[in-house]
């Protein structure tokens, strides 16, 4: 028991999360076969009280399912290799949420801690913070810990730096290569859109964040470095927190970056006849089949 705190305050954090099933599920916006059409997808929390969903949008904002959980406290997303992570605040975990079925994986569970709101991934390591800054690896291990004085609310990586959005509306950004040596770029801060902005997450174009307004439905913004908001969509539930993309898997996009280019040509000539880091199309190694689909989708995707 941690000191200071009460026996039942200590139950109360012990009992949350026996279980990791979804307590309602629903579904909307399906085909005549019951499947939903699905491309791209907006995965959204929001809270009320004892209560926490998760949502499933299409890329317009129309609500296809959600699913609600009992004592959570679903915050922050990341997006790491196509699967959604998310920060769960009222234990200190990050769990990997299955879209199409409400599951939970766990990766991250660190009693150290009390809470956090916060999940960002750079360079292979994810990023929590509570008073301090925490790191752990992809398997969800800590591998360190560093003096921070900010508390965040959301994070998100981009050109190889840490971005917090912090308590006071400002979105600091953090150079952490030399770790557990932090140092704190001022000239490259934002402001967030509205004070009410919660999670933080970048789709390699834009930052994505959700306000959290009690008792109406706020907006998912998306902003550029600048914080200029590009676009605006309406939430689907009260109070939000964090927004994110997940995108539609597409053919040839070996790095995952939402298209398929030199990039993704270079990656498959490299590995061409050595290893299956140039798989296309799921056979074990990478050879000229490969590159022919490769070739077959060039330029396709949305792009980040």
């Amino acid at each position: 028991m941690r000191a200071g705190e009460s026996v039942e305050a200590e139950l109360t954090r012990g009992i949350l999360h026996r279980s990791l099933h979804p307590s309602l599920t629903f579904r909307s916006e399906q085909t005549e076969d019951g499947n939903a059409e699905e491309g791209d997808l907006i995965i959204y929390t929001a809270h009320q009280g004892w209560l926490s969903r998760i949502y499933v949008m299409d890329r317009g904002g129309q609500v296809l399912r959600y699913f609600q959980y009992d004592f959570y406290f679903w915050a922050d997303l990341e997006v790491v290799d196509g699967e959604v992570y998310a920060a769960e605040a009222f234990a200190p975990r990050v769990y990997k949420f299955n879209p199409d079925t409400g599951d939970l994986d766990l990766l991250i569970d660190d009693w150290s801690l009390y809470y956090f709101y916060d999940v960002g991934f750079l360079d292979d390591h994810y990023y929590l913070t509570e008073w301090d800054l925490n790191r752990y690896n992809r398997n969800g291990s800590k591998t360190g810990t560093t003096s921070f004085n900010y508390d965040v609310n959301g994070s998100t990586a981009r050109d190889g730096y840490l971005y917090t959005l912090n308590d006071d509306n400002i979105i600091r950004v953090w150079d952490v290569s030399q770790w557990p040596s932090v140092t704190q770029h001022p000239e490259l801060q934002i402001a967030a859109p509205t004070e009410a902005c919660r999670g933080l997450w970048y789709d390699g174009q834009y930052f994505w964040t959700a306000e959290s307004i009690d008792g109406q439905l706020g907006w998912i913004y998306l902003f550029d470095e600048n914080g200029e908001i590009m676009e605006q969509i309406r939430e689907p539930a009260f109070r939000g927190w964090a927004a994110c993309l997940l995108r539609a898997e597409i053919t040839g996009d070996l790095d995952g970056d939402g298209d398929v280019d030199q990039a993704d040509l270079g990656i498959l000539l490299s590995s061409y006849g050595v290893n299956d880091a140039g798989d296309v199309d799921g056979d074990g190694d990478t050879d000229q089949a490969d590159l022919g689909l490769l070739l077959a989708h060039w330029g396709e995707g949305t792009g980040k």
